[in-house]
């Protein structure tokens, strides 16, 4: 399954950046978004590239259908690592890997984030791929709604903050 999206923010590029950086406003975003358990596994950062490995523990933003039930408990822990790189100025890009705990499924992706010192948009395009006979389609299918859901959520927190 795939899915793509994009995020405009009426703030610069650098303090977009800087706030996906920033490890209090991490914990105050999960917290806003029913996160517990929230650590920074890792977080550097300098002018040309950073990388951000959060983990967590999540619950769906939906019910989980029957089916799938087996793969999925109520809350979940998560560890969402990010590479991010600065292509020039006006760009930061970055590749993606979110692992769920006991789910067999991958999920990654890719951010291209736009812009100039007033506004910029976050271009955001993820992939779920899980290969379990019979259920996969459906396991991908509910992960990227899941994740579409999450992602919706989180960009409007992060507006906020900005």
């Amino acid at each position: 399954m795939e899915l793509t999206l994009e995020h405009a923010y009426d703030a610069g590029l650098d303090q977009v950046i800087e706030n996906f950086f920033c490890e209090t406003r991490i914990h105050q975003k999960n917290e806003k978004l029913g996160s517990r358990n929230v650590r920074v596994a890792e977080l550097t950062k300098d002018d040309s590239a950073g990388k951000l490995v959060i983990e967590r523990e999540m619950t769906t933003s939906a019910p989980v259908p029957g089916v799938l039930a087996s793969f999925h408990r109520e809350w979940n822990r998560v560890r969402q690592e990010e590479h991010w790189f600065k292509k020039d100025d006006g760009e930061w890009h970055c590749e993606f890997r979110v692992r769920i705990d006991g789910v067999p499924a991958r999920i990654k992706g890719v951010m291209r984030l736009v812009g100039n010192a007033d506004r910029c948009i976050n271009y955001v395009a993820l992939s779920v791929l899980c290969e379990v006979p019979f259920l996969g389609r459906k396991i991908a299918r509910f992960l990227a709604e899941d994740s579409h859901a999450k992602i919706e959520r989180e960009y409007e927190v992060i507006r906020q903050f900005l």
